[in-house]
This record gives structure tokens, sequence and C-alpha cells, in this order.
């Protein structure tokens, strides 16, 4: 194997960092909200595949903690299973069955939902340089457009995903 192609991301890796981006996240943040133990900088090492030092050694994530990075950044099972890692796919089937049968009001987020949210929001305000005040008045035409889709779905205007306010 040539020194270029060591230096390339696993698929896992690449489907992970993917993910993580689409959702706004760092790899710390991301770290942080997963229930497994793991620090940003493993995160990174996970989705470059392999670790800074020198010389640069591959890295791969167990399948335990891969699932739950899946889970974390809402990659599924069949995106873990293209990439390569039923392993992991397995798992992030058994934690999704297990989170399918918590009884849960669908109109209350989970601790986890709302964090995740939050540091979407902060994410979102950094990027659109906005001031506490611009922020409070996308809040409130955030919670309008909520109402309005409510509404509307209520209405028979349209669908949304269950259990979730769009």
């Amino acid at each position: 194997m040539s020194g270029a192609n060591e230096l390339q991301p696993t698929p896992e890796g690449a489907l992970i960092k993917l993910a993580r981006q689409a959702r706004g996240m760092s790899p710390e943040v991301a770290a942080d909200l997963t229930p497994v133990q793991i620090k940003g900088g493993r995160w990174r090492q996970i989705e470059s595949g392999y670790d800074r030092k020198s010389p640069p050694k591959r890295s791969f994530a167990p399948a335990l903690t891969l699932a739950h990075m899946a889970h974390t950044v809402g990659a599924t099972p069949e995106r873990l299973t293209e990439a390569g890692r039923d392993d992991a796919a397995a798992i992030l089937r058994e934690i999704l069955r297990g989170e399918g049968e918590e009884s849960v009001s669908p109109e209350v987020l989970t601790t986890r939902e709302q964090q995740m949210l939050a540091e979407m929001v902060a994410s979102a305000a950094e990027g659109f340089d906005l001031t506490p005040e611009q922020l409070d008045e996308a809040y409130a035409r955030a919670r309008q457009l909520v109402k309005e889709r409510r509404a509307s779905r209520v209405s028979g205007g349209g669908e949304a995903h269950p259990g979730r306010a769009s």
C-alpha cells in the first residue's frame, strides 16, 4: 500500500464525517453527545482513518464505538453496511430497536435531542453572525412556523414526521 493510500479515510470514517458535517456539528460536539466515552481527537482519527503520529498509523473504530458515533450523527445501519461495517450496523440496529421500545411522549424531546438542537441552533447563529436580539427574532419566527405547520397538518394540508414538530 502506498503512503498516499494509507492517509485516505476509511469508508466508515468518510460516512461519519459527512453525516456529522450535514448536522453542523464539530467532532468535539458530536463526541460529547455520544454515550460511549470518546474525545474529539479520537473522533477525528476515526473519521480520517489514521492517527497523526509520525509515521501515521491506520485507525479503526471498534464496532460499538462506530455504532454509537453513527447514531449520534444520524447515519443508518444500511449506510454502515454499505461502508463495510456489518458489525457496527448490527449494534446500531439494536440501539434503534431499543429506542423504539421507549415510551416517550411524541411531543417531548429527549435530553440528547434537546442538546443536538441547541448545538445546531448555536452553530447556525454563529454562521450567520447573529446578535442575541436577532437570535430572539429568529426563535420567534421559528415558533410561528411550527404553529403554522402544525395547523396545516391538523387541517390536512400536509404531512410531517409522526410525533415531531416540523
